[in-house]
């Protein structure tokens, strides 16, 4: 493996990493207030209605709508590939309220 391609590795990891944490901290929100994840769903449902949707904004929709708050929250702290690849099109981060969203990022 070259420095760069490792490097680029590396750099990839450390933004896994960050993310996965992010999602760990909103995964215990959740968890304290299970409700939130039909309020995320709903705030899809608008930004839904309002413009076209990307397949990923449509995959967290029906997840958020037809899981329970635990299967979501499982999946927030999930290691697979299916929740790492989920975890880099979350809507979560922008459907935060702004002062829990920069508290969260910290």
């Amino acid at each position: 493996m070259s420095v760069a391609s490792l490097e680029n590795f590396m750099n990839h990891e450390n933004v896994d990493s960050r993310r996965m944490d992010l999602h760990r901290r909103i995964a215990l929100v959740l968890r304290k207030e299970p409700g939130l994840v039909r309020d995320f769903a709903e705030r899809l449902a608008t930004a839904r209605s309002a413009a076209v949707v990307s397949d990923n904004e449509w995959e967290w929709y029906v997840i958020l709508t037809l899981w329970s708050p635990l299967q979501v929250i499982r999946l927030l702290e999930d290691s697979s590939e299916q929740a790492v690849r989920l975890r880099q099109n979350s809507p979560f981060v922008s459907l935060l309220p702004v002062p829990l969203a920069y508290r969260l990022i910290e």
